[in-house]
């Protein structure tokens, strides 16, 4: 993300860096022109010089390259680099009173496009007035004295300067549009979260107080007449279907609760359930059933979540009531990017249709497609098998499709 400081620093690793649009190989030329091209230039005059200046020019080489190091890589933006900027003006400047090469106009023009454009106003005045001052003041009195030429560059100085203050104040508007806009759009995204739970807590409350109430309230009446029935010696078969019919009723009291909470994102249906639920059905149905579980299991979202255990839950129901089997294998598979599911049996009957008011095959293909996933069945030789395939990246593709609807 782009920092910009709100007096208008760029600070810290975002700030822009010398060099940067230009291919890597030479980035640490770009950073480290300024140093080079005084250098080159304070040798070139070697031979005009003194030992004593020689001696000096060294020591300037070396001063700048550290002043311009700083400048060029450390990028906070405080009174440090402040001071690098000020430091290499005054190296360059004190390279050109004694070569006469010019460095001035190096260091001076490469600090007024630094100040400005990284700097902005008012950190900048002081590096950018000094640049300007050893601009003129280089022109005027160093070499061939020229006031009126001095005069003109400390002007062309100045508006490079304000040129330069310019591109950067664009470039840090441009920035920080981006950055609002970015903030923005997560401030939109979290209002569509906030909205679509208050709208999963309505739903909730609604299924709670109409549904789980309604089955409470069955559920009582059917184990009131239980009780009446065994109390007056009625027929052991309509006793029977009786506790079946409550059996069903406190079975669908918890699918119930279990929808409550699946809107609430709170105590999901899960594979870790399936274990269970598989002893659940061989024991109620009779039907041997067999479970296994290959992979390292991932963490799912919670529409895979209550997707697989649903799908399980239904493939058991209806090989219960429709398949005639003697065997059922329930199988379920972790992959690298996705978790398959099959549920398997050895019965001459088919998938004709499932519970859950007409919800059947074409149920659970379409809550295997809102988790991101497929679904198929059919045939397979000695039985009927139903297989679930899920990727564990459901919760990405999910929430795509929220923001593309």
């Amino acid at each position: 993300m782009i920092t910009v400081s709100t007096d208008g620093i760029w600070r810290g690793p975002t700030m822009p860096r010398m060099g940067d649009m230009l291919p890597r190989p030479v980035q640490l030329t770009a950073r480290h022109g300024v140093t080079i091209i005084c250098a080159v230039q304070t040798l070139s005059a070697f031979h005009r010089l003194s030992g004593g200046d020689r001696a000096v020019s060294v020591g300037l080489i070396l001063a700048l390259a550290a002043a311009w190091g700083i400048v060029a890589t450390r990028r906070e933006g405080d009174w440090i680099d402040i001071a690098a900027v000020i430091a290499t003006i005054g190296v360059g400047a004190w390279m050109h009173v004694l070569t006469h090469n010019g460095q001035a106009f190096v260091s001076g023009y490469a600090s007024l496009f630094v100040a400005p454009f990284w700097y902005a106003l008012p950190d900048s005045i002081l590096p950018w007035a000094c640049a300007v001052a050893s601009i003129t003041l280089s022109t005027m009195f160093v070499g061939q004295r020229d006031i009126g030429g001095g005069l003109g560059n400390g002007v062309g100085a100045t508006f490079f300067g304000l040129a330069a203050l310019f591109w950067g104040r664009v470039l840090r508007s441009s920035h920080a549009n981006a950055q609002l806009v970015v903030e923005l759009r997560e401030s939109r995204d979290a209002e569509q979260r906030s909205a679509v739970v208050a709208e999963r807590a309505r739903l909730a409350r609604e299924l709670h107080d109409v549904l789980a109430h309604t089955l409470s309230s069955l559920s009582l009446h059917l184990e009131s007449t239980r009780v009446l029935a065994k109390s007056r010696e009625v027929d052991a078969e309509v006793v029977g279907r009786i506790d079946r019919a409550v059996a069903l009723a406190r079975t669908g009291l918890e699918e119930a609760r279990d929808a409550v909470g699946t809107l609430r994102d709170d105590a999901l249906p899960s594979p870790e359930r399936l274990p269970s639920l598989v002893s659940e059905f061989e024991r109620d149905s009779g039907v041997s059933a067999h479970f296994e579980e290959t992979g390292t299991p991932a963490g799912l979202s919670p529409e895979t979540r209550v997707a697989l255990f649903r799908a399980a839950q239904e493939a058991l129901t209806n090989v219960a009531k429709h398949a005639h089997a003697t065997r059922v294998e329930v199988r379920l598979a972790w992959h690298p990017t996705e978790v398959a599911l099959r549920v398997s049996d050895d019965g001459s009957g088919g998938a004709q249709t499932l519970p859950g008011g007409g919800n059947g095959l074409r149920g659970m293909r379409e809550r295997a497609e809102l988790a991101g996933g497929e679904m198929t069945a059919g045939r397979n030789g000695q039985g009927f098998t139903v297989e679930v395939r899920l990727p564990l990246s459901a919760a990405v593709a999910i929430g795509q499709r929220h923001s593309d609807d």
